[in-house]
């Protein structure tokens, strides 16, 4: 058992190490400081509410949906957002392999 936890705490180290992880922070925290990013994901929050709101009663309003797709087509065109959800989606197909991996060895063991 002691082998196991050692080779997590190893793997553990590997995916912090890894380039997927750090390019993923690096983008996150440029993320955190941008008032661009940040504003436009308040107003994408705001607009989403809104038509939820707007649903729940049953109602629909073109013009919010148009506003909300146009927000989105902003933060989408902004450069270290688009690095972001790169660097984010290499570094859950990372973290994806280790727990297909795991669940491989995993079930090895029950077999």
């Amino acid at each position: 058992m002691n082998n196991i936890l050692e080779d997590v705490k190893e793997l553990k180290q590997d995916i912090i190490n890894s380039n997927e992880f750090k390019n993923y922070n690096k983008y996150y925290s440029l993320l955190e400081e941008n008032e661009e990013v940040n504003n436009l994901i308040s107003q994408i929050t705001t607009k989403q509410k809104d038509i939820v709101k707007m649903e729940a009663v049953g109602k629909t309003d073109v013009n919010l949906a148009s506003e909300l797709d146009s927000l989105y087509d902003k933060l989408n065109s902004i450069d270290d957002y688009k690095k972001y959800i790169e660097s984010s989606e290499k570094l859950n197909r990372l973290v994806s392999n280790v727990q297909m991996n795991f669940e491989e060895y995993f079930n090895s063991l029950i077999s």
